[in-house]
């Protein structure tokens, strides 16, 4: 029991550290803070946490399996999550600033920004690989064997240190939102989605062409 708020805070830590990089998620939760509110923002970030945790219990409950099964198979995985970003991307660079905020006032839509957090989360492997190295840089020894209390103590901590992470983003990104005119909004749209269109890019002709070689080999 008095190993609960240690493995807590050793989730927290590690679940803040995994969120701070700015990746599609992140481009993605400023975006809709911007364009919809912090609310929108904040539950766009919960979705990539929700995701967060998925991997960690994977890095946890499965380490060997999970890791020798990404990868197996990274280059198809780079293949296809950078396709679903480059398709992402293109919602956002296509979208329309002045009609999202009108949507926002009449129906707030918080589910569809939750999915999107969570699918442009956990279309990247690279999370997990990531976890893991915070989890050994942490020193944090949990594996199957451990108990249910201690795993569920490291899981929730991941899922409220990413969360915390993106509260503070989503509520520093929103106290600038009221200086964005529709204009400012309108090219924020085009620069995030073209950011997430070209991380899919890169994610996806990586993945390609080492299928490629692979198979000319």
């Amino acid at each position: 029991m008095n190993d609960f708020p240690l493995n807590l805070l050793m989730g927290m830590i590690a679940g803040f550290s995994v969120s701070v990089p700015l990746g599609p998620a992140g481009l993605f939760c400023i975006q809709r803070t911007l364009s919809k509110g912090q609310r929108s923002g904040l539950v766009a970030g919960i979705g990539a946490a929700a995701s967060d945790v998925i991997y960690a219990s994977l890095a946890i409950l499965s380490l060997s399996f999970i890791s020798n099964l990404i990868e197996t198979n990274k280059n198809l995985l780079f293949f296809v999550s950078g396709i679903a970003l480059m398709i992402i991307g293109i919602a956002i660079f296509s979208s329309n600033p002045i009609k999202q905020l009108r949507q926002n006032r009449e129906s707030k839509k918080f589910w569809e920004d939750f999915l999107t957090g969570f699918v442009m989360s956990f279309t990247n492997p690279g999370c997990l690989f990531l976890i893991i190295g915070v989890f050994a840089f942490l020193g944090t020894s949990v594996d199957r064997s451990s108990g249910s209390f201690i795993i569920s103590a490291i899981l929730l901590g991941v899922f409220l240190g990413a969360t915390l992470w993106w509260f503070l983003l989503s509520t520093f990104v929103s106290l600038f939102r009221k200086r964005f005119r529709l204009r400012q909004l309108w090219y924020i749209n085009r620069v995030a989605g073209i950011a997430i269109m070209l991380l899919g890019g890169v994610a996806a002709t990586k993945g390609l062409t080492n299928m490629l070689r692979m198979l000319i080999h």
